[in-house]
């Protein structure tokens, strides 16, 4: 958000465009958390730098954060804690049913973690070319093996 407010040429170019973009978003918000106008920009009641002083401090499940980030809301502090929570309690299930499976094959599928649409995976390393390379040789030769298997030139 803050990255927003601030344009290559100053913090006004930035939230004039913001306001061009999200004005309605904005509107809502100033007069939902905070009780002002967006008015009270034109009519000298309220400063640029007040008005990005509000920007900045607005919650997360603020229409014009939400707006910012394509339509998709960022997480609150509980929601990040609570998905961790959800992920937990599945993984230790799943370890409680796979303890008490009496075969190998009536073993439990491992379970997914819950959805974080703010985890975009910016952070999470790459493989390297040197790797994935010696992935898709390893992938070559299985799909190669299995072929020779269902063939019957090996068993």
């Amino acid at each position: 958000m803050a990255e927003a407010l601030r344009a290559v040429r100053g913090g006004i170019t930035g939230l004039r465009r913001l306001l061009r973009e999200h004005g309605e978003a904005v509107e809502a918000d100033l007069r939902r958390v905070y009780g002002i106008r967006l008015r009270a920009l034109f009519t000298g009641e309220m400063t640029w730098r007040e008005l990005g002083v509000y920007l900045r401090a607005l919650p997360a499940d603020s229409a014009t954060r939400t707006a910012m980030n394509d339509g998709k809301p960022e997480p609150t502090a509980e929601t990040v804690v609570l998905t961790d929570v959800f992920d937990m309690l599945q993984n230790i299930d799943w370890h409680i049913q796979a303890q008490n499976a009496e075969k190998k094959s009536q073993l439990p599928k491992k379970p997914k973690p819950y959805p974080r649409w703010w985890d975009t995976g910016r952070g999470r390393k790459r493989h390297s070319p040197q790797r994935q390379a010696r992935i898709k040789d390893a992938q070559r030769r299985a799909a190669e093996r299995r072929r020779l298997i269902a063939e019957g030139a090996i068993t």
